[in-house]
């Protein structure tokens, strides 16, 4: 089952990197059908220094939606306020735990609402400060990984990734991602793995921390990255400290954390528990920008995230070996004691895959871009290249030639003597029928009276008359009744209709046409009311003419009738016709009276609704959100690929992104019935539009009413107690609600697209789903891909082999291989093209058989772990970046002074990269050798003397020159920066592919070692020398160790600042004398 995750990304980098992860699980999951935000197991929390996230750079996806953000310094406060909040005034407690390191506020000028400036020293400040906000919000993330509902949630997830759920979910995976370069993230990265650390769960002190290295930022101008170097190098030594810490915080930082309710209690570090350096090349990959590595990084933690597979074989790489490995391994640097863990490590990985996901995003942008400019601009497309209309005249033009196609569907035509339809959906249908059994009724009766004698015409016009007056109230009630009931059906049906007729034009002819067909819509209705009023004038003027028409008809058949007289039928059904024309007159006047309703009720909030979606989606399209560029406008135009979509350089796709036009466009042409590629196109995107199928008959999901119309006329209610009301509506063309309705019409099934999207690798690769030609095509760049992955999964780091030699005995580092589940079956033919390429590299194993199955995944994803993991001197990512730059800057003491001023962010102890037990030994070599006379000292240099490692002689060596300072320094307050000083020496390792540089460091531990063969971590006995100097006074301390005398010089003081004693003499010169300095 998969496993929950809090990933949280510190600072910029560690923000920006979450933003692919989300982006790279959206997309995976909303592909497989997962609908919703991402499951609450996979929690994403990005922390920085500035009010709101900040980086909106447009080839990075959105920043994380609200809430996974938060922002550590409020609105309105400055740094002093915030220094103020934490140290307090004057002498206090805390203001002595940072007493070492702490920026003084009266000098700082930076915003801090807007970040750090590159300042690590204020990131921790400003950090501490913030640990209330920092704990809660972890505390929040780890509720709800562990709640109730992420059980199931997960285990819907991992049914749906492929894997096999449990009952239970496993332990949660901690990511904490930053830079080492950075202001905010290296600042803080130690406190928040000891804020997450002290939750007191076991699987929160097992953070991995994925720490982005100087290199990634190399590309920047100088003066954009002037302090990602310096602020590795601090950042470098506190990680060190804290990783080699068996002895817990010490008290300063204990203090500041239990201030703010953070207890560590008994731990045995201090930082991620697991770090992994992030670099920007490895020997087969380089990345250009620190986000082509952000996205590739990101994308890797994704997969990592979504396949079980990864996840089992990973904690077993990592966290099963990781103890043994890093302890086993050869070390000769002098800075922590035998049997401690080498710290650093590095991943890397690749993916080879059909890339269906980037086309997915590709082609729902590229569809809902089309359908934003079938909304704005069709009118635009059928301009003539010489047509200098205006647009608005333009408008106007196109919505002539179409009014009357609109005006024919609309159901509102009553234009001429052949159209009806607003009359006709207010007729009763009963109405001729009413008609005629009325005129029945009238001739039976009528018929009855006169008999076989018969009666003249007068006394038949009579009895005609009196019968139809009889019946008369009666009839017309009932066809008034049945008019107001065949009304409210019209006003209902006339709603739904007009709403999805407007709909359907608007998805064809686009929404400024449209709205102003629906302005001339209303203005045919105001002609057409005028009309009707003429005509119910003109029929209930004929209607009053009554006597006069049945006399008509009745006098026909003669001055005396029978009973069976035809005339008496014609005469009766010209009765009935005066009545039904007295039924027209009111059926016109109920129709004039309703048109101006419409129109202001019902038209016109159409319009309006057309006009403000059309305008508000204009906006949208231009309109930056966040600080970001609209992301409508991120969006593909024409045939351009964006780069965002582009594979990063360690993923590898079987069809380049650069065929995605043309896959689409065949896709289109074969999922949708047109004549030719330009209709089906065109037809795509009305389905687009309206969300539909179906363009002539579906539902459409374009255009929706919110309220109904209510007639202000009483009898067209529906109820008596229903007020009139004017229709409300609500055109749905956002961009998210555009491109929403394009990935649904992509992933439809049964289509020829949707079984594009659905292919995974291995149907792609199945010999039965291909043209020989095409499959033999298809399994030769499946295995290119799968070479270049394989070369390209490498740790991302560069490591210098000549120093890797030097420090661990070792000529090239090996990695480990794990793989996510490999989708191919047996006597799949790319299931033998993964096992010969990797039998031809070496690298085929049990556990690579074992992630070999059946599913239905269109990836392959392969991660790498350095097989041991290593000091960080082998890291030119890492090193060389420093190095360059302290080379540039240590010449002058102002320079030295900016490259170092707000750099260490912890006390002393906690910022060398040195093991307790070493670092204390150190410092009694430190005396031990001021005693033995073997330091001289300079205003900002130091020596100590070194033995030779054959031979009898020995010299003085120098501590790094210059020293890690900018101020001249007392000769009683040399030893801490030297000690400080050791990051230059490790620097220097890197540079010089030797262990020399740390000689002096070597020098200083074996002088603090117990004495009588004992180690570092307690002192029981003298070490050798100054025990044979005690025993055998000045002069016996050289030759006790080697066996041969040196010269047995007299006391001598330490040298002067820049005399001739202070520089080294040549190797092999005699030891100095004993004495105290």
């Amino acid at each position: 089952m998969l496993r929950p995750f809090l990933m949280i990304g510190v600072g910029g980098s560690g923000g920006k990197t979450l933003r692919v992860v989300r982006d790279e699980l959206l997309r995976r999951m909303e592909q497989l059908g997962w609908e919703g935000d991402l499951p609450a197991a996979w929690q994403l929390l990005h922390l920085d220094v500035p009010t709101q996230a900040d980086g909106n750079d447009p080839d990075l996806p959105a920043q994380l939606p609200p809430g996974g953000y938060r922002g550590l310094v409020k609105t309105g406060l400055t740094y002093r306020h915030i220094d103020a909040a934490l140290a307090g005034a004057g002498r206090t407690p805390a203001g002595d735990a940072m007493g070492t390191w702490r920026p003084d506020p009266d000098k700082v000028n930076i915003p801090a609402s807007k970040g750090a400036g590159q300042y690590r020293a204020l990131g921790r400040v400003i950090t501490l400060a913030s640990l209330q906000d920092l704990r809660d919000a972890v505390g929040a993330a780890r509720r709800a990984l562990t709640g109730a509902e992420v059980v199931g949630e997960l285990q819907r997830a991992t049914r749906l990734l492929g894997g096999a759920p449990a009952a239970a979910a496993p332990d949660p995976v901690v990511l904490v991602i930053c830079s080492v370069a950075g202001g905010t993230g290296a600042g803080a990265v130690i406190d928040v793995c000891d804020t997450v650390r002290a939750l007191g769960e076991p699987w929160a002190s097992e953070s991995i921390g994925l720490l982005y290295a100087p290199d990634v930022f190399d590309y920047l101008p100088e003066e954009h990255r002037r302090g990602v170097r310096p602020n590795s190098l601090a950042t470098l030594g506190e990680l060190l400290a804290g990783y080699w810490n068996t002895e817990g915080p010490g008290e300063e930082t204990s203090a500041l954390l239990a201030a703010h309710g953070i207890q560590l209690g008994a731990v045995n570090r201090l930082g991620p528990r697991y770090p992994f350096l992030v670099g920007n090349r490895n020997e087969q990959v380089s990345y250009g920008t620190q986000n082509a590595v952000y996205r590739a990084i990101g994308r890797s933690v994704a997969a990592w995230v979504t396949s079980a597979t990864l996840q089992e074989r990973l904690t077993a790489t990592v966290q099963g070996n990781w103890s043994a490995t890093a302890q086993a391994v050869t070390d000769h640097l002098p800075v922590h004691a035998a049997g401690t863990e080498t710290p650093f490590t590095a991943l890397g990985s690749a993916r080879v895959g059909l890339g269906r996901d980037r086309f997915r995003d590709y082609a729902a942008e590229h569809l809902a871009r089309a359908a934003v400019e079938r909304v704005l601009r069709r009118h635009e497309e059928l301009r003539l290249p010489d047509d200098e209309r205006i647009p608005r005249r333009l408008v106007a033009d196109v919505a002539q030639d179409v009014f009357g196609a609109f005006l024919t569907a609309s159901g509102l035509d009553e234009r001429g003597d052949g159209a009806h339809d607003v009359l006709d959906g207010l007729r009763p249908e009963t109405q001729a029928g009413l008609a005629r059994a009325l005129a029945d009724t009238l001739h039976r009766r009528v018929a009855e009276g006169v008999g076989d004698r018969g009666l003249s015409a007068v006394e038949v016009r009579h009895r005609i008359l009196t019968e139809t007056a009889a019946r008369e109230p009666a009839f017309r009630d009932e066809l008034r009744l049945a008019r107001h009931a065949r009304g409210r059906d019209w006003v209902a049906q006339v709603q739904r209709h007009l709403a999805d007729h407007t709909a359907r034009f608007l998805a064809v002819h686009g929404g400024p046409v449209t709205a102003a067909i629906l302005g001339m819509l209303a203005t045919e209705l105001g002609r057409v009311r005028e009309e009707l009023r003429e005509t119910a004038a003109r029929h209930q003027r004929w209607s009053l003419g009554r006597e006069q028409a049945v006399a008509q008809e009745v006098d026909r058949g003669g001055a005396t009738l029978t009973g069976a007289s035809p005339a008496i039928l014609a005469g009766v059904r010209r009765a009935v016709d005066v009545l039904i024309s007295q039924d027209e007159a009111e059926l016109r006047e109920m129709a004039a009276a309703l048109l101006p309703d419409l129109v202001d009720n019902l038209l016109e909030p159409l319009r309006a609704a057309v006009e403000r979606g059309t305008a508000a989606l204009a906006q949208a399209e231009v309109a930056p959100v966040d600080g970001r560029p609209s992301p409508i406008a991120l969006w593909p135009v024409g045939d351009a690929v964006p780069e965002r979509l582009r594979p990063a350089p360690n993923e590898f796709l079987l069809e380049p992104t650069t065929a995605y036009p043309r896959i689409l466009a065949d896709l289109v042409t074969r999922t949708v019935e047109a004549a030719g590629p330009g209709d089906a196109r065109r037809e795509a995107v009305t389905q687009v539009v309206l969300d539909t199928d179906d363009v002539a008959a579906g539902a459409q999901h374009l255009l929706r009413q919110r309220t109904g119309w209510v007639p202000r006329e009483d009898a067209l209610r529906a109820g008596v107690l229903t007020a009139p009301s004017r229709a409300a509506f609500e055109l749905d063309v956002s961009g998210t609600a555009l491109l929403g309705r394009a990935r649904r019409w992509l992933g439809r099934e049964g289509t020829a697209v949707g079984r594009y999207l659905g292919e995974g690798l291995r149907d792609h690769l199945d010999p039965d789903r291909a043209e020989p030609a095409d499959h033999a095509r298809r399994l030769a760049a499946f295995e290119g891909a799968l070479v270049s992955a394989l070369d390209a999964s490498a740790p991302l780091v560069k490591i210098n082999p000549g120093v890797l030699v030097q420090v661990h005995d070792v000529h090239s580092a090996t990695h480990v291989l794990s793989f996510s589940e490999i989708p191919l079956p047996e006597r799949s033919p790319g299931r033998e093209v993964v096992r010969r390429v990797l039998q031809s590299r070496g690298q085929w194993s049990a556990d690579v058989a074992a992630a070999l199955g059946e599913g239905t995944e269109a990836a392959i994803d392969v991660f790498s772990v350095l097989a041991t993991p290593y000091e960080p001197v082998v890291f030119d990512s890492l090193m060389k970046p420093i190095a360059s730059e302290w080379g540039a800057r240590s010449t002058t003491p102002d320079t030295r002074a900016e490259f170092w001023r707000w750099r260490r962010a912890r006390s002393l102890t906690e910022a060398l990269p040195i093991s307790p037990a070493i670092r204390r030994a150190m410092v009694r070599g430190w005396f031990t050798a001021r005693i033995l006379d073997q330091v001289r000292l300079a205003p900002l240099t130091a020596q100590i003397w070194v033995p030779d490692q054959v031979g009898g002689g020995g010299g003085f060596r120098s501590f790094p020159d210059p020293l890690l300072t900018t101020d001249v320094v007392h000769s009683r307050e040399m030893l801490p920066v030297v000690l400080q000083s050791i990051l230059l020496a490790l620097v220097e390792v890197n540079t010089r592919a030797s262990r020399e540089p740390l000689a002096p460091y070597l020098r200083l531990r074996e002088l603090g070692r117990s004495g009588l063969g004992g180690g570092y971590e307690a002192y029981e006995n003298p070490a050798t020398e100054l025990r044979d100097w005690i025993v055998g006074g000045p002069g016996a301390a050289y030759d006790g160790v080697r066996g041969s005398r040196a010269h047995a010089g007299a006391r001598t003081a330490a040298p002067e600042a820049g005399s001739a004693e202070a520089r080294a003499p040549e190797a092999g010169a005699p030891a100095p004398g004993a004495g105290p300095a």
